[in-house]
């Protein structure tokens, strides 16, 4: 009875080598752009020997081992990317293809009227609350444009008509725009917008204040003469013209009494939620502006009540 067990192991075994393999891979991806590569993982069964690659039109064009290196990819199109797998007992093949989008090409430009018409420049200075106009396109066509300010993709902007684009940037601004197939490929451009300020900035720090909750002058701020009326709202998104702040208050003793690093916010005359009383106050104030101006300054300050 074990002899015929074991005549029966040795004979499956047999089978089980004595076999034509099966060629099978599978790929990273079969959606590449222009320039990418992929990595091929090798699935084959049937206890193969022999592993013979071949990339159409790619790099390398072919490869003897189980698994190759990565394979990439130059020119647009359709490839196929064949596997054939030997033993003693046989041969057998198998193939995928793989599809290369084409890279898209993308031009960004300025634009300015002459005459009432629009006409291309190599770049533009404006000065403050003045528009610039951008314009940008690419190829092959039934791709999508996006603008991103600063190369931020948080602050992206969706172009109008014919992939045109109003702007009015309060300090020197790089615009990128990115064009995209419907494959995924991306390409780049980017163009500068410089502005001039229309004076010269400086901070504004008033030597006192009167926090009576009159709605006025109730906070000791750090403001700049572009915002000295203490109006927000004029589309600069890090609190007027100033971008980074270190602001520290200090009572006689030394003792420091109120701190912040945001150019919105001013000293409303408390300390640990108390009103402190009426004195003369010491401050030093680090800071940055968006024209890159950055100063120390240290001075005093009288609270009135």
């Amino acid at each position: 009875m074990r002899f015929i067990a074991f005549l029966i192991f040795i004979s499956s075994s047999s089978l089980s080598f004595s076999q034509t393999p099966t060629s099978n891979f599978t790929m990273s991806s079969n959606q590449l752009c222009q320039g990418e590569c992929i990595t091929l993982t090798n699935n084959s069964t049937g206890n193969p020997i022999n592993f013979e690659w071949t990339f159409q039109d790619a790099t390398p064009a072919t490869y003897n081992g189980a698994n190759p290196g990565p394979v990439c990819f130059n020119t647009p199109g359709t490839f196929a990317i064949t596997l054939t797998t030997s033993n003693t007992f046989g041969t057998n093949q198998t193939a995928q293809t793989v599809n290369i989008g084409e890279t898209p090409a993308v031009t960004a430009t300025l634009s300015d009227t002459l005459d009432g018409a629009y006409v291309e420049i190599d770049d533009t200075t404006i000065f403050m609350y003045q528009e610039a106009y951008l314009f940008a396109s690419g190829t092959p066509a039934g791709g999508t444009m996006v603008w991103y300010p600063s190369g931020i993709p948080s602050d992206s902007l969706l172009p109008g008509a014919n992939d045109s684009l109003i702007v009015s940037p309060f300090y020197d601004t790089y615009y990128v725009a990115a064009y995209s197939t419907p494959e995924g490929c991306v390409s780049y451009d980017t163009i500068l917008v410089s502005v001039l300020f229309q004076d010269s900035i400086q901070v504004v720090l008033p030597n006192s204040f009167s926090p009576n909750q009159d709605g006025h002058n109730d906070f000791f701020r750090v403001l700049s003469n572009v915002d000295s009326d203490q109006d927000f709202s004029n589309g600069f998104t890090e609190g007027g013209a100033i971008v980074e702040v270190d602001f520290r208050i200090y009572d006689r003793y030394g003792q420091m009494i109120f701190r912040t690093t945001d150019p919105h916010e001013g000293w409303d005359g408390t300390y640990k939620g108390k009103d402190v009383n009426p004195a003369t106050y010491y401050y030093i104030l680090e800071y940055r502006l968006i024209n890159g101006v950055s100063n120390l300054v240290k001075g005093f300050e009288t609270l009135f009540r």
